[in-house]
């Protein structure tokens, strides 16, 4: 047994729960001294718990201003960047490149025969037309040499005249002769019959005699008839002879008549070939304009004297131009060679007349580029009826080689690196850094390249990727839409 009963009971008194005290009942009063604690207690934890919020409140809000110091130093790290968004409108594939005006016809002016000045009907910037002459060369030899082939042709013209009258007294006496010819056939014809009758009558009349019906004096007469008859047609077969010799001698005649008249016709056209080019050296001591247009050079005055190219004078003596019409020539680069058609527009800017454009079409073109420059020589033709451009201006010819894109684009300079066929990157904000996007690209004008996939319409993409990298943070300065690109309104691409 326990020697301390009363202390057992105290603990286990301690272990149950204390019974409630009985409230003083009305009128009695409450015992002093024994609820001051629990206010003591109450306002200590009041106390502990302010103590805890203001020490949580400080805590949060520091942990808070070192986020946001963080934030704002990240923010101030950032790399500040110029963005652009996917344009509409593909490539509009130009080739901008030097052009300069020449005078669409130029020729220069020279003397073909040697000789003095002797007149000077231009000068520098006068306005002449076709045909008109402008100088004269005094070569007397010439104009000499011209007269002598004029009076050679009228000389070979009277042969010719000769010969065809000789021609036609010939065939007149060949006529006659023919004619001659058949008057004596005809007289053979009629002694041979008279022969023949008085033969036939003679050897009858002898048949008589030796019948002693007429007497030998008859047949005697009859017998001289018949040699009559015989001597005649024996004169008239040689008169026959006669006149076929004198035909033949006749026809002769008209035969060498024809050949004189050949040689004089032959005479004829040599001579006027003479004069021709005698009339041609003589056209050629005047200098005529070949065309409407400008005088732009002269290097001689009256009195000079002028050597003719033929004998080796490199000077010419008078330049024109034909300016109602000029041509541009530009060449067009190599990349831009496949794309370019006869009638393609054009726009040319001089630097001798700020603020003009000029537009035309691709007139011609060489088909071939020049090996050394890896251009093609090309020519765009502009009306100048009011002479504003002078041959020599130059400037800027932009020819538009193809309008037919309709995809989007973005500056050339957001690429990054080198391109991979037709696959390239660029660098696209996300989550306020730069990050490396790969893209599929079309065709490259060298200020614009197409996008054909990769981005999206709203992405921000940096224009200059010099001074980021990817994962750089970064913060958009700019951010604005390229213009809408149009075949209206190509995009000043240079194919260059």
């Amino acid at each position: 047994m326990n020697a301390n009963p009363q202390a057992t009971t105290s603990v286990t008194t301690a272990t149950e729960k204390p019974k409630p005290k009985p409230r003083p009942r009305e009128g009695e009063s409450r015992p002093r001294g024994r609820g001051w604690w629990r206010w003591i207690v109450t306002a200590v934890l009041i106390l502990a718990a302010a103590g805890a919020g203001g020490w949580w409140w400080f805590a949060h809000r520091g942990e808070s201003s070192a986020k946001k110091k963080a934030a704002a130093d990240r923010k101030a790290k950032a790399v500040a960047v110029q963005t652009t968004r996917l344009s509409e409108g593909g490539i509009v594939r130009t080739s901008t490149q030097i052009g300069t005006v020449h005078a669409y016809e130029r020729a220069d002016l020279y003397a073909k025969v040697s000789g003095y000045l002797d007149e000077l009907h231009a000068n520098y910037g006068d306005r002449v037309a076709k045909g008109q002459i402008l100088a004269r060369i005094d070569v007397p030899e010439i104009v000499a040499d011209e007269k002598k082939a004029r009076a050679d042709v009228l000389q070979a013209k009277a042969a010719v005249a000769r010969a065809k009258a000789l021609i036609a007294a010939s065939t007149a006496e060949a006529e006659a002769a023919q004619s001659s010819v058949e008057q004596t056939r005809a007289e053979v014809d009629r002694y041979a019959s008279a022969t023949e009758f008085h033969e036939k009558k003679l050897a009858r009349y002898r048949d008589l005699v030796a019948k002693r019906a007429i007497p030998q004096g008859i047949a005697d007469e009859e017998e001289e008839d018949y040699q009559a008859a015989r001597a005649n047609q024996a004169a008239a077969k040689k008169a026959v002879l006669t006149a076929e010799a004198d035909l033949s001698a006749a026809k002769a005649r008209v035969r060498k008549a024809e050949a004189d008249l050949e040689q004089a016709e032959a005479d004829v056209a040599v001579a006027e070939a003479v004069l021709a080019r005698a009339e041609v050296m003589v056209g050629y001591t005047k200098i005529e304009s070949p065309y409407d247009g400008v005088i732009t050079k002269r290097n001689f005055f009256p009195g000079a004297f002028i050597r003719s190219a033929a004998e080796g004078e490199t000077l010419p003596l008078l330049s024109v131009a034909r300016t109602d019409m000029v041509y541009v020539v530009t060449d067009v680069p190599d990349r831009g060679v496949p794309h370019l058609d006869v009638g393609d527009p054009a726009e040319v800017t001089l630097d001798a007349l700020p603020g003009k454009v000029f537009k035309g079409k691709v007139s011609r073109f060489a088909d071939a580029e020049d090996p050394q420059s890896r251009t093609m020589h090309t020519e765009i033709d502009l009306p100048n009826e009011d002479d504003t451009l002078r041959p020599g201006m130059y400037g800027l010819a932009k020819v538009v080689l193809d309008t037919e894109s309709h995809k989007s684009t973005l500056p050339a300079s957001c690429l990054v690196g080198d391109t991979r066929g037709n696959k390239a990157d660029v660098l696209v904000i996300k989550d306020g850094k730069a990050k490396k996007t790969q893209v599929t690209i079309g065709a490259d004008d060298g200020l614009r390249i197409e996008i054909l996939d990769g981005v999206d319409p709203k992405d921000d993409v940096i224009v200059d990727t010099r001074a980021v990298a990817d994962g750089t943070p970064v913060r958009p300065i700019q951010t604005a839409e390229a213009p809408t690109q149009t075949a209206a309104k190509p995009a000043p691409a240079d194919q260059g």
